[in-house]
């Protein structure tokens, strides 16, 4: 398809994201274009507050920038009053300069207000030619570009049906490891390096504990495995940055309670609580089995991946652990 056809199609695509979502594919795109950069969506969602948060430092700069993403319609244009309370959520949050994205348009009040405050407005046809220019959600093939399902693939909620991948299935059993990469990926730009460095990790587990946050739902992925000419980087999903602010500011209970849903919500957990409740109790070996049959793991990938299970299994409190010759897994719920 040529460029036109092109951005006609990132922008369905992307209307029929979440409004979270499409936070996200903002955050993408302007990560995309300021590779300097660091932005991530912020914890919590206020009328005419700030969206995603971006810092631009280096020698020269250091710049907090304020980014409100808007998913109207065509027929849904930003008007005055909404530039007036994001310019007020820019002053109280004390960033330096801001930014309104919207996939619609701006009323030409809206335009006026935004010069006065010094905001820069970008309306629909500048963010999907900008998704264009940096290749995000197509890939180019000469002179003609082609759909890149992968990238929109990561977006949403995966299928309950069917066997479960091996990505989906943990290997990350310390929830104090899975703190500090969480705090890494929101104050870097989540790529692997920017996450050894900040989380004093291996590689190895910087991959493991992003996923695992990812399988929680306190990640994004912004990239394809495959895409080999960009590097695999992590992104806080909206639940994501609202655990770690909780953790950070001490307020514990609050987000034990979003990691427990985040728990809950993984499909080898949700699978084997049902059976669990029904069983009323399992030993590990069983665990064990469970994760063989259910997902596309081998028996021996499936036992070391057993005890990171068992631990989140475990994390619930509708679960108590029975240690003997073999631990066994018991179901207090109703």
């Amino acid at each position: 398809m040529d460029a036109a056809a092109a951005t006609e199609y990132v922008e369905s695509r992307a209307m029929t994201l979440s409004p979270e979502e499409f936070e996200l594919l903002c955050e993408s795109v302007l990560s995309e274009s300021l590779p300097s950069a660091r932005f991530s969506v912020t914890a919590f969602r206020q009328d005419g507050g700030i969206d995603i948060d971006g810092r631009i430092r280096n020698s020269l700069l250091d710049v907090s920038l304020g980014v409100q993403a808007k998913q109207y319609g065509s027929s849904n244009t930003v008007g005055s009053p909404e530039i007036q309370r994001f310019q007020g959520a820019l002053a109280d949050t004390g960033c330096d300069t801001g930014t309104v994205i919207t996939a619609s348009s701006f009323t030409t009040p809206a335009v006026e207000s935004a010069e006065r405050a010094g905001i820069h407005l970008v309306n629909g046809s500048e963010l999907f030619d900008s998704m264009i220019d940096l290749r995000v959600g197509v890939r180019r093939q000469s002179t003609r570009f082609e759909p890149d399902e992968e990238f929109w693939s990561l977006f949403g909620e995966p299928g309950e049906a069917g066997v479960i991948p091996s990505k989906r299935v943990p290997l990350a059993n310390s929830f104090e490891t899975l703190d500090t990469v969480l705090s890494a990926i929101g104050d870097t730009r989540g790529e692997k390096d920017d996450i050894v460095e900040s989380a004093g990790v291996s590689p190895r587990h910087a991959d493991l504990y992003a996923i695992a946050g990812w399988v929680l739902g306190f990640v994004h992925q912004e990239w394809p495995d495959e895409e080999s000419h960009r590097q695999r980087r992590w992104s806080l999903t909206r639940s994501g940055a609202r655990y770690v602010a909780y953790r950070a500011a001490g307020l514990d209970d609050e987000a034990e309670i979003l990691l427990l849903d985040g728990i809950r919500n993984a499909e080898i957990i949700e699978r084997l609580v049902n059976s669990l409740s029904k069983e009323r109790s399992f030993g590990h070996g069983v665990l064990v089995d469970f994760i063989a049959s259910e997902s596309e793991l081998s028996r021996s990938s499936a036992k070391r991946r057993g005890s990171s299970v068992g631990v989140w299994l475990a994390r619930l409190p509708e679960v108590s652990v029975e240690n003997g010759r073999e631990k066994r897994y018991v179901w207090n719920g109703n």
